[in-house]
């Protein structure tokens, strides 16, 4: 700036009101302020996270167990990754399955390891409001995993400053959805976090489309183990809101199973902390 023209404004501003000085003041503080704050944040690198990975090495309907069994917890407090983009990928004829029946579920077989393999669902809100009158039962079965030569993998942590057990019995497809209380072939051995927010944040927007909208989601949990282990590394869940094509809801998340400050031995179950 030209000393001259220093000078005019200087020159104006002895000319304000009291007032107006002080609004000048203020306006010229907050543009010094956010002019730092701009070049700090060019400053700082982008934060890379696995969601923006994902969508690199995971594309569609190829997902494979491999594809998702290299993705890693970037160690944030979000506990999955998207993959697709976050959108689902089941076909034409997987939407349309048994669309005569207002709600189905079916689990896979268990494998020769006894662990719980894919479930898939079609959810309705006349099921769910019929379960969610009912007083829930007590989880029937112990998960693969969750014992370990005769002995209990659980352990009282603590997690979001709150005492809690390292493990829950996670269902596959959530009990609000289906009134299965926990049959052998819907149940893993889940850390909290993958259970809780990981999996329960997705369930509670679920059930928000079929409580406020009515409309029916296909559902499909599948859990995806590495070899031999008996705990998976985590759980690839997909949802789609039929009648309107996903308008509503569309949901392709990989939730990892782990816990933080824990290292999990998932051939065994047993969790050590760090």
């Amino acid at each position: 700036m030209k000393a001259s023209d220093e000078k005019k404004l200087i020159q104006l501003f002895k000319r304000l009101s009291t007032t107006q000085k002080i609004i000048a003041s203020v306006v010229v503080v907050l543009a010094i302020g956010g002019y730092y704050v701009y070049q700090n944040n060019l400053a700082q690198p982008a934060r890379q996270t696995v969601t923006s990975t994902v969508s690199q090495t995971v594309s569609g309907s190829n997902t494979t167990q491999e594809d998702l069994l290299k993705l890693k917890w970037d160690g944030s407090d979000d506990y999955y990754t998207q993959v697709n983009g976050g959108k689902s990928t089941f076909s034409d004829a997987e939407l349309k399955q048994s669309q005569d029946k207002d709600y189905w579920v079916t689990f896979s077989a268990l494998d020769k390891l006894g662990r719980a393999q894919v479930a898939n669902a079609r959810l309705s809100y006349t099921q769910y409001m019929k379960v969610k009158n009912i007083s829930r039962p007590r989880i029937p079965n112990d998960p693969i995993g969750w014992r370990y030569q005769g002995h209990s993998n659980n352990q009282d942590i603590y997690f979001d400053n709150e005492l809690v057990t390292l493990y829950n019995r996670s269902h596959l497809i959530a009990w609000m959805f289906t009134g299965d209380a926990g049959s052998k072939e819907n149940l893993v051995t889940g850390t909290r976090a993958m259970n809780s927010p990981g999996m329960n944040d997705f369930e509670g927007q679920i059930s928000d489309v079929l409580y406020y909208k009515k409309l029916h989601v296909r559902y499909q949990v599948t859990p995806i183990y590495n070899g031999n282990e008996r705990l998976p590394r985590g759980v690839h869940m997909m949802a789609k809101s039929i009648e309107d094509g996903g308008k509503a809801y569309d949901l392709n998340v990989y939730v990892f199973n782990i816990q933080p400050g824990y290292q999990i031995n998932y051939l065994t179950g047993q969790g050590q902390k760090k």
